[in-house]
């Protein structure tokens, strides 16, 4: 890794601390502050922070590349390189076009009814409650009915889902005690695909069956398709429920906004966006330097790892007036990095939006408030999430 060139301004917090994870928005602001490009003595990285700098580079794959790893340490980059969000060219569109069949917009658009009837039964629930923790009782309940069912794992897989996501999102920050401890949960998810997730005992239909046969008909490269696999499994719950509870959290803390979207629900996937530009599910990915090149007057070197940090990216204001402020109006909510930009922007989008804003509608039919009650950020490393999130209904 280059050392820091002069023209770079320095700051030395660790992103990846506990108390910072739990309150990252001033340490974004501060950084924001410094410049587009900062130098993370404590991490050894740099950092993009300004939303115009974000998105350019992630339009700029031959530069900024995937392939060498997307974790913000070098052991991160190694462990988990190759899949689709870890590499570039004919590899990453071959994995890409395997997986993506089943998550066009016009796809999804076919689980609707059976996504709706599924979260109006969530809330139904929550709301004979009346108080109750919005991740487990209502975040997870789409994503872990929907969305397992899709994927079509044998029942541990099933089970363990969220549990190897979370791993993996750790070990794609840095190799602290949450990142260290993730690696043997890895290690069983990597065994159970090799082992366990074989083509006769993955659902008929699903989508990991799909990438089965089409491995078998040599349609992908067999290599290829415990990546595809794994690729299904572990961004497509965690990201959903993060994005579910930061809509809960801002309609809780917003009663004016919760009254207006149950005027007016046309406005309902709007707020859906504006709730994942605040919360960016995925705080940062890295992308390596494939040939020298100076952003923002900041020379940077072939090999310098750069983190894009999306989440300071969707709070600049010089992109997003009043950016802290939850705005179900805001005319470009919907540029925000909350799905990245570019070759790797998210696969799963499309089915992410279609269950947040199911869920949001059966929450508005069903409720006329939300009262905040607890909440706590989640410690993991790079998902920006809450551990628990207790509202109370009416």
């Amino acid at each position: 890794m280059q050392q820091m060139t002069p023209m770079a301004p320095s700051d030395d917090v660790d992103l990846y601390d506990d108390t910072v994870i739990q309150n990252p928005w001033p340490h974004y602001a501060r950084l924001r502050a410094l410049g587009p490009v900062v130098w993370m003595s404590t991490l050894g990285n740099y950092a993009f922070t300004h939303y115009d700098v974000v998105r350019d580079a992630l339009r700029k794959p031959d530069i900024f590349i995937s392939g060498d790893g997307v974790a913000a340490d070098d052991f991160g980059c190694q462990h988990l390189r190759g899949n689709t969000v870890g590499s570039d060219g004919d590899r990453h569109a071959a994995l890409r076009g395997a997986m993506q069949p089943p998550l066009t917009r016009k796809a999804v658009e076919a689980y609707r009814p059976r996504i709706q009837e599924t979260a109006n039964q969530i809330v139904a629930r929550c709301a004979a409650k009346g108080r109750f923790d919005a991740i487990p009782d209502l975040a997870q309940g789409l994503p872990l009915t929907i969305v397992r069912d899709l994927v079509g794992l044998p029942d541990f897989g099933r089970e363990n889902m969220l549990k190897w996501a979370a791993a993996a999102f750790d070990v794609l920050g840095v190799q602290n005690a949450r990142g260290q401890a993730a690696r043997a949960v890895i290690g069983e998810m990597r065994t159970f695909i090799q082992k366990e997730a074989t083509p006769d005992r993955l659902k008929p239909g699903s989508w990991t069956h799909r990438i089965s046969e089409m491995a078998r008909r040599k349609e992908i490269d067999p290599a290829l398709a415990p990546f595809a696999i794994r690729d299904y499994m572990n961004p497509s719950l965690d990201t959903t429920i993060s994005a579910i509870g930061h809509l809960i959290y801002q309609l809780a803390h917003d009663p004016d906004s919760f009254a207006k979207l149950k005027r007016e629900p046309a406005k309902i996937s709007n707020a859906v966006h504006e709730a994942i530009r605040l919360g960016a599910p995925i705080r940062s990915f890295s992308r390596h330097l494939s040939s020298d090149t100076t952003v923002a007057n900041v020379p940077l070197k072939t090999g310098d790892r750069v983190m894009m940090l999306f989440a300071s990216a969707n709070r600049d204001e010089t992109m997003f007036a009043d950016a802290a402020r939850f705005d179900i109006d805001r005319a470009n909510a919907r540029r925000h990095l909350g799905f990245g930009a570019g070759p790797h922007m998210c696969v799963g989008m499309h089915l992410a939006l279609l269950e947040i804003e199911c869920l949001a509608q059966a929450v508005l039919h069903s409720f006329d408030n939300l009262t905040p009650r607890n909440h706590r950020l989640a410690l993991n490393n790079s998902i920006c999430s809450f551990e628990k999130l207790e509202v109370s209904v009416s």
